[in-house]
């Protein structure tokens, strides 16, 4: 699973894949990231949750992995998310014969078990995933914004709203996707839609019809991001970034390429204090 799959998938670093089953009612979707539910544990997974409180030091969710397969022998396919899920039908359904027909686990449960599972794919504080970056749908592309205005400095373009809104503290991202500076990426200090700035001059002015993508990620090192809340596929590009990582999840940033529309991505792991049981990130 690389570039253009439509979820999250293992760069490199998963130590192994293991069968686990999902919470009574529950949905996964393949690409998604699970989790266990700290805040009320139970027998399954559950979709990894928004971050709450600082880092999540609130929630305090331990993301367990990537959701890579579904143990249903007649999968089901979302054409909303563009990948297969599965639904557990509840915790008295394996009693008496169950409503879905499971195949394929492996590991210590039992074959004849008729019990919702997934593979998932595990994680450690040392793991790269990569990351679709879209706009509240996995479907829907940052949006790519056209300048109105130049600046003859280079530090600085007007152009249509884009996806959030920026923060002074360089913890966005604008990258020029045609122009005179194509190609360009540069943290955003700007506190705007439209109005964007930056600290290091590009090579040529800034031009109207240039067209620009920004995202609430940094290029690299620290950064704080939001998933979409149903199937943690993705990173939403609407949601701000919060330098203080209050209500985010706190990633480290490998590598963002924004040079293709419908395929851009970020390469991260996350910041090692998520995996700590009895610890906080605050």
């Amino acid at each position: 699973m690389g570039q253009g799959f439509p979820g999250i998938s293992i760069v490199q670093g998963s130590p192994q894949s293991i069968w686990v089953p999902i919470t009574d009612g529950s949905t996964i979707y393949v690409g998604g990231l699970v989790a266990v539910d700290y805040t009320a544990i139970n027998e399954g997974v559950i979709v990894l949750p928004d971050a709450a409180g600082v880092a999540n030091v609130t929630n305090h969710d331990i993301p367990l992995g990537v959701c890579i397969g579904t143990n249903r022998k007649n999968p089901l396919y979302s054409s909303t998310y563009l990948t297969e899920y599965i639904t557990d039908p509840g915790a008295a359904d394996p009693h008496d014969g169950a409503s879905i027909e499971y195949v394929g686990v492996e590991g210590p449960y039992a074959k004849g078990d008729p019990v919702a599972m997934v593979k998932v794919a595990v994680i450690d504080p040392c793991t790269v995933l990569r990351a679709p970056l879209r706009k509240a749908a996995i479907g829907t592309a940052p949006t790519v914004v056209t300048a109105t205005a130049g600046n003859t400095s280079g530090v600085a373009v007007t152009t249509g709203a884009i996806d959030f809104t920026s923060v002074a503290d360089n913890t966005a991202t604008i990258y020029c996707r045609s122009g005179n500076n194509a190609g360009v990426y540069r943290s955003l200090d700007s506190a705007s839609t439209t109005a964007h700035t930056w600290d290091r001059a590009t090579r040529n002015d800034t031009e109207i019809g240039s067209t620009w993508v920004a995202v609430p990620v940094r290029a690299f090192g620290p950064s704080t991001v939001m998933f979409d809340a149903t199937t943690a596929m993705f990173i939403d590009v609407a949601d701000a970034p919060v330098l203080a990582g209050t209500a985010r999840w706190s990633i480290f940033v490998y590598r963002l390429d924004l040079a293709e529309a419908g395929n851009e991505y970020v390469e991260f792991r996350f910041d090692a204090g998520h995996f700590g049981s009895y610890i906080t990130n605050a």
